[in-house]
């Protein structure tokens, strides 16, 4: 099936074990800094290597939300646009480091009909580097046109299963959080514009027409430029929590920098409030964290124009566990974020080590 010349597949022609064509992926310096530059996400650990090896990592490496990307382009550019990514859950199992070259391949692993008519595959999908069979792996749906014409719908109900049970051996520290409902980051908290999307599509090489081509993209389904499902843009001004943008007037100046700190010792104060950007439910003297699972359900795009605002409940949270970065726990937590009508645009629940580094 073709729309002003992309192409896409359609439901009835794939074959279950089929593979994806898959591609490449210079983690250089360059695209970690151009990913940082299109989401505002300037956590240190993700372009800066002496931060990223003082908190126990080798290097710097790629965030969750740049792996996810990597995932998504990876099915488009495999389905063409009118393919929709209804759900994806990833898993880090090492970083994707600076200067690796990352190898994404897919395999299809199932097909079948929703309730609606509706086709929907079921993809794994795997990113290998030079020295690991798998530093991340992901499972996709996706959802495709068909035979008989029925086309993908943009937007969707939210499915129940969606929602995570907490665990029944919760610390106390967590157990006190629960159902506490906390504002997390806006996504971004200024009207979305097509420049931004496009620097996106920079970082990534990710040229879905849905993401560029306005004219496709107001002659398709979705009406407009639509962002990619897992991306993320802090957008101007969220620079100032790692110290940036101070001198600005009447800008309120982080503490550590009146405190005068300088060096890896500002750094790492400055960090500390990133993560609680990130982990509104901190246990106690776990000041690191990382990211060990993803899954994002996707609802409604997020479009040119919208602004998206975080609402955020923890989950569940293990015992105290001790691993190779070093003691902590386990917690997950769910994002709930709403455009400016409060639409549901998307889910997302990480699944995070918070730990003490030794």
């Amino acid at each position: 099936m073709s729309i002003t010349g992309y192409p896409s597949l359609i439901w009835d022609d794939i074959a279950e074990g089929a593979d994806l064509p898959g591609f490449d992926y210079e983690l250089s310096m360059l695209r970690l800094v151009a990913f940082v530059r299109a989401t505002g996400l300037y956590d240190y650990v993700h372009h800066d290597p002496d931060y990223a090896r003082a908190v126990g990592i080798k290097d710097a490496f790629a965030a969750t939300p740049h792996i996810g990307g990597l995932f998504c382009r990876a099915v488009t550019d495999w389905t063409g646009p009118l393919g929709l990514i209804r759900r994806i859950e990833f898993r880090m199992t090492g970083q994707s480091l600076r200067g690796d070259t990352l190898v994404v391949t897919g395999k299809v692993t199932g097909k079948h009909r929703a309730a609606d008519g509706s086709g929907l595959v079921d993809i794994d999908l795997n990113i290998a580097t030079g020295s690991a069979d798998s530093v991340a792996a992901a499972k996709v749906t996706v959802v495709l046109p068909t035979a008989d014409g029925n086309l993908p719908a943009i937007t969707r109900d939210r499915d129940p299963n969606d929602l995570v049970a907490p665990n029944d051996d919760m610390p106390d520290f967590a157990k006190a959080y629960m159902g506490q409902v906390r504002e997390g980051n806006w996504e971004p908290r200024e009207p979305l514009e097509a420049s931004d999307i496009h620097l996106w599509c920079e970082a990534l090489e990710d040229w879905n027409p849905l993401y560029w081509d306005k004219a496709y993209a107001e002659s398709s389904s979705a009406g407009g430029l639509v962002a990619p499902p897992v991306s993320l843009f802090y957008g101007p001004g969220n620079a100032l929590n790692v110290g940036l943008g101070y001198l600005k007037p009447g800008a309120e100046v982080p503490a550590p920098i009146v405190q005068g700190l300088h060096g890896m010792e500002l750094m790492s104060a400055l960090r500390q409030e990133l993560i609680r950007g990130g982990v509104p439910f901190p246990p106690p003297n776990c000041p690191e964290t990382v990211v060990t699972n993803a899954v994002f359900n996707f609802y409604r795009p997020l479009r040119v124009g919208d602004t998206l605002r975080t609402e955020q409940r923890l989950a569940t949270c293990s015992q105290l566990r001790k691993t190779r970065l070093g003691e902590g726990y386990f917690t997950s937590g769910e994002n709930l974020l709403y455009n400016q009508n409060d639409e549901l645009v998307r889910t997302t629940v990480l699944n995070l080590f918070c730990y003490r580094a030794t």
